[in-house]
């Protein structure tokens, strides 16, 4: 049975409101509104909802639809907030497609939320396992949201084991139907440099913090290069390091007694702290302080793993052809979840425009999309957790 009309009017629905992360958006809404919209929905629906978060204006939505007992539980999770502008275009009058919703937020990831409210509302009534909704705030900053929602998922289960940890996780994260086994890490370091200040004609009373931290630019260029040499993962390639700001420095007549870099470093699964190597590199350079900021874990997924082998039969069940397995060079709440050690992997739908002037979801992707999450949840929920997963 086509799911189209649902899942279109309510992805519709949920663009309609504007939830821009104000940590990037000066004066952006928050989540708040939608979050509310989501709960009242799902609420409405016989699933247990509540609001998580220490910050009630910014709330993610935890929910719960609980099973006859016996088979697996699943998490089902997304974003509420997405960045800035409309994303209907300059004039706010895009090219009108049938097949297309547009505005922002509809591919990054209104749609995929759509897609999981429908499907998991709708899975048979002697469902054995328990299906598990969270969609946080945040994800587009400091992934905050999903932080605390992994943290009430955790207290839920110490407190009643009937509301079992989840036992795989799919992430509704667009992906053009394809389905993302691994997606790099990345973590972000200020570098500073300390110098002593002195008059722009006579160098020899200062030391130059610029200077220092130019040596260690061409370290990071040399870590760059042997990084791209280094043996390559099947899926995301290999690492990268790149210095995203430089500040440093007064005015023209002095000698700079500051110098700051980001660095930022993308790592690949398994791969040690980069912290510790990147303090190594840039020792010769002096630096006074390297001070990490944020650090995200890569994640990886076995393509025979019983979330995985769910989501690819469903994906080939739906689409007839073979399921495209990728790997995604950006990060996702997905790091987190697989870090806090539950098995997941991402498929989403197809469109376009992520962040960008126009941004659109195709609506026969979402009606494709709905239909693998309803298989994946009788499937992976169907079964008690010490069976295999079958072909």
């Amino acid at each position: 049975m086509s799911t189209e009309g649902d899942v279109a009017a309510l992805t519709r629905r949920l663009v309609a409101i504007d939830a821009a992360n104000p940590s990037l958006v000066a004066g952006g809404a928050g989540e708040r509104e939608l979050a509310e919209a989501v709960a009242t929905w799902l609420g409405d629906r016989g699933f247990d909802v509540r609001p998580v978060g220490a910050d009630p204006a910014r709330p993610s939505i935890l929910a719960r639809r609980r099973g006859t007992g016996g088979g697996r539980t699943l998490l089902l999770a997304g974003h509420l907030d997405t960045v800035g502008g409309t994303g209907d275009g300059a004039d706010g009058a895009a090219d009108v497609d049938a097949d297309r919703i547009v505005g922002r937020g509809a591919y990054d990831m209104a749609g995929g939320l759509a897609a999981a409210m429908v499907a998991a509302s709708t899975a048979p009534e002697d469902l054995a396992g328990d299906v598990v909704l969270a969609f946080a705030a945040d994800e587009e900053f400091g992934s905050l949201g999903m932080e605390e929602l992994l943290a009430a998922i955790d207290a839920d289960a110490a407190s009643d084991p009937s509301r079992r940890r989840p036992d795989g996780a799919v992430v509704l994260e667009p992906t053009d139907l394809g389905v993302t086994l691994a997606h790099r890490g990345f973590a972000w370091y200020r570098v500073e440099y300390d110098g002593v200040a002195a008059h722009g004609s006579q160098p020899d009373l200062g030391v130059d913090a610029i200077d220092r931290a130019l040596d260690g630019l061409v370290a990071l260029r040399a870590l760059g290069a042997e990084l791209g040499a280094r043996a390559r993962h099947p899926l995301l390639g290999t690492g990268s390091v790149r210095v995203a700001t430089i500040e440093g420095g007064s005015d023209a007549a002095t000698v700079a007694d500051r110098c700051v870099l980001v660095v930022e470093r993308r790592t690949l699964p398994g791969e040690p702290d980069p912290g510790a190597e990147l303090e190594r590199v840039l020792a010769a350079s002096r630096p006074a302080r390297v001070v990490p900021l944020v650090v995200r874990p890569a994640m990886e997924s076995a393509a025979d793993s019983p979330i995985a082998r769910s989501v690819i039969d469903a994906v080939e069940a739906a689409t007839g052809t073979p399921a495209t397995l990728r790997g995604d060079p950006w990060w996702t709440d997905a790091g987190l979840i697989a870090e806090a050690g539950i098995p997941v992997v991402l498929v989403g739908p197809a469109g376009g425009g992520a962040h960008a002037e126009v941004e659109w979801v195709s609506i026969a992707s979402l009606d494709t999309l709905t239909g693998v999450v309803t298989r994946v949840v009788q499937d992976f929920c169907g079964r008690s957790p010490a069976e295999a997963p079958g072909r």
